[in-house]
């Protein structure tokens, strides 16, 4: 079972989403599954891409009309409205990258998973490590990840329209739709650079244990059936030390292909959750301020913490996930100073010595589209970020509340 076939549920969803073009082919002689161009799904992204563009530009004007009138009777907050609707664009723009994207990276995509078959095959042959007990491992963790996150989905969304529909407005249905469904589409690409990332985690910490059981010199009795045996030790480790580095090299490539693959996705939709996460944070505060502490004041209160909350985790997980897989490269560079050399040979030392600077400059990092790194630091910037543009948004209030008192 190769790694396309252990996530092959979930490009089928992904094909129905418009998040993975590619038509999935077993070949006649083995057990693998095989990449085929297919045109008619890539037609049906197109065509989903172009109808979208157009009900987004629609909304754009149309929305805003609605907005306009909706505003003239409402007492609540004409910016909070606008928030709303901004939020609203930007989970739409999220999910147009998200599409356009698979489209334009699929050959990216490819060559994802084409270097993650040649990094098996490296790992099984140099490193005699089970590479099928990995991948049925993987698909384990990924429909048990899926089903977590699908029932979170599920019952924030059920809160949340609960909640609303016991507040005034009959546009809220019309709105949380056409919210829902980019939401989900969005969920999903999020879960593809969550697998993405799982795959090179999971070879990274194959490497970590390989290095960790290597010792290039064994102290002994100096006889000589035994320095014999000793040196046909040495040799397999140094091929195993050697198996090591070009897999972390390969891996290093495959880090580079995932940010071309998933790069701008990560930009829109760490953008859009900032907007959303700000938006919601922005509607707690009007709820407390004009709340009677009433259950309904309450639960409305919660449902805007509830909605904030898979965007939140969205940032926390992909942060997180990001950063961990990164550190493993430092790991590894831990782990390669305490393997066991003998000082006297040039040849363990220059290869050791070598590997160091690999592991120095071929550093793993994960881009959005290179505007910024994604790890733990990013959990800053958006606490940072939102907490100002909420002050904003609070001054805004209170000059709108001032004017409207005049």
């Amino acid at each position: 079972m190769d790694t396309l076939r252990a996530l092959e549920p979930l490009h089928r969803v992904c094909q129905v989403c418009n998040l993975w073009p590619w038509r999935l082919a077993p070949p006649p002689d083995s057990e693998g599954i095989l990449l085929r161009r297919s045109r008619w799904l890539e037609l049906y992204g197109w065509t989903v891409l172009m109808a979208a563009t157009a009900f987004t530009v629609y909304g754009l004007f149309q929305e805003s009309s609605v907005q306009e009138r909706q505003d003239s009777e409402s007492t609540i907050s004409t910016i909070g409205h606008t928030v709303d609707f901004i939020q609203l664009v930007g989970m739409r723009v999220a999910h147009l990258a998200a599409v356009l994207e698979a489209l334009w990276q699929r050959q990216a995509q490819r060559r994802f998973f084409a270097e993650l078959g040649e990094i098996d095959r490296l790992l099984s042959k140099a490193l005699r490590v089970n590479v099928e007990a990995m991948r049925l491992q993987m698909r384990r963790q990924t429909s048990r990840r899926a089903v977590w996150i699908l029932w979170g989905y599920a019952v924030s969304q059920l809160l949340i329209l609960g909640a609303k529909l016991l507040a005034r407005g009959d546009r809220f249905p019309i709105y949380w739709i056409s919210y829902l469904l980019p939401l989900l589409v969005c969920g999903l690409r999020y879960f593809q650079i969550f697998n993405a990332t799982q795959l090179v985690r999971q070879r990274l910490d194959v490497l970590l244990v390989a290095l960790q059981q290597l010792q290039l010199h064994r102290k002994g009795p100096a006889v000589d059936t035994v320095l014999e045996a000793q040196d046909d030790l040495d040799g397999a480790a140094m091929d195993r030390l050697i198996a090591v580095r070009l897999v972390y090299q390969r891996v290093w490539a495959v880090v580079a292909l995932l940010n071309r693959c998933y790069g701008l996705s990560m930009l829109m939709q760490v953008g859009n959750d900032f907007l959303a996460i700000t938006s919601n944070c922005y509607w707690m505060f009007l709820n407390f301020r004009q709340s009677a502490a009433s259950p309904f004041d309450i639960l409305q209160i919660v449902a805007s913490g509830v909605w904030s909350a898979p965007h939140l985790g969205n940032v926390l997980v992909l942060s997180l996930l990001c950063d961990r897989t990164a550190q493993c490269a430092t790991r590894l560079a831990l782990c390669l100073h305490q393997v066991t050399v003998d000082l006297r040979n040039g040849s363990h030392n220059a290869l050791i010595t070598q590997f160091s600077l690999q592991l120095l400059h071929q550093r793993l990092h994960f881009s959005a589209a290179g505007f910024f790194n994604v790890d733990c630091t990013l959990l800053y910037t958006i606490v940072g970020a939102t907490t100002t543009y909420l002050i904003i948004l609070i001054q805004f209030h209170m000059s709108e509340s001032t004017i409207g008192g005049q």
